[in-house]
């Protein structure tokens, strides 16, 4: 699996729950799919996804819907992040919570070569407001207008890193609209797919601008661009 890919000499989800964990996430779930054994980890609980080959995220979320209660932190398992996002995350206001980077433009510069692959997709954000370099000093609440790899060059805000919090108000509205792609046969649909919904919905989705500090592993060589980042 991926998550379990040797970086440093540590495996990437280790390194991912260790990030958390500086933050005060000490109660961890992960969803297991390709190779599950192997992702064996102490410290975590583990959810099987078991249909991994025929279903997407929101499939792979279903899976752990009982443990998105209260206040809860929802990852990807395939990034690595300052811990400073999760604090930012923590401390931005709202019942459902995305971290984005309004530095995409940067991230587009460095993986020009990436650009051209069928796999690189990027989930980007259009925003309520735009990022702006001293945006971290602003109280100014954003909200999330849309979300996914085709919005407009224009409307593009940022890119989502992976990270989202809900409340226990936030953790309910998400495990039902869960329950309706599922129902709907929608077992396939991304995560962005799912907080567009809820946009669409007219469910308010805070937004946490961060200004890069965070990588995801698509390609190989983000290895070595991982080993870096460490």
């Amino acid at each position: 699996p991926k998550c379990m890919i040797d970086v440093r000499g540590r495996p990437l989800l280790a390194r991912l729950t260790d990030t958390l964990k500086q933050s005060g996430v000490r109660d961890i779930t992960v969803v297991r799919g390709y190779a599950k054994q192997m992702i064996n980890l102490p410290g975590i609980r583990t959810v099987d996804n078991d249909f991994y080959e025929k279903t997407g995220e929101v499939g792979s979320l279903a899976c752990a819907k009982d443990a998105i209660q209260d206040d809860c932190v929802i990852a990807y398992g395939d990034i690595l992040f300052r811990h400073h996002l999760v604090d930012k995350l923590m401390e931005t206001a709202g019942d459902i919570v995305v971290v984005v980077d309004g530095q995409w433009q940067a991230r587009s510069e460095e993986h020009q070569g990436d650009a051209a692959q069928p796999d690189w997709v990027r989930d980007f954000a259009a925003c309520s407001l735009p990022f702006a370099a001293d945006f971290m000093d602003e109280d100014a609440p954003v909200t999330l207008t849309a979300m996914g790899p085709d919005i407009a060059e224009h409307r593009i805000a940022g890119e989502w890193v992976g990270l989202a919090r809900v409340t226990e108000k936030g953790a309910e509205i998400l495990r039902a609209e869960i329950d309706a792609m599922m129902a709907e046969g929608q077992s396939k649909a991304g995560l962005p797919d799912l907080f567009s919904r809820l946009v669409a919905k007219g469910v308010e989705i805070s937004v946490a601008y961060v200004a890069g500090q965070w990588m995801d592993i698509d390609q190989a060589a983000d290895l070595n661009q991982a080993k870096l980042f460490l």
